[in-house]
């Protein structure tokens, strides 16, 4: 019998916690067209910040290539994907 309530409480806090903790359902976007820009941005160095306007209203993605070079051991091209 205690193996039963056992089986039965565990079964019970599964559900609920699958009812209070599950995550929202992500809905995919409708079709049609997005427009993406593409905006490099050149870094010389890690010790000092980037202050670049890019035009976009949302900021998609950012992706940064390391181009080391004599004169510039931590320079690196960052591309930052924005829409509209």
């Amino acid at each position: 019998m205690n193996v039963l309530k056992i089986g039965l409480a565990i079964s019970v806090g599964f559900a609920l916690g699958i009812a209070l903790f599950r995550t929202p359902e992500v809905k995919a976007q409708q079709s049609g067209n997005v427009v993406l820009f593409i905006h490099p941005v050149l870094v010389f160095d890690q010790k000092m910040p980037i202050d670049k306007a890019i035009t976009g209203s949302r900021v998609d993605g950012i992706s940064c290539i390391p181009k080391p070079t004599d004169k510039l051991p931590d320079a690196a091209v960052c591309y930052v994907a924005t829409t509209n």
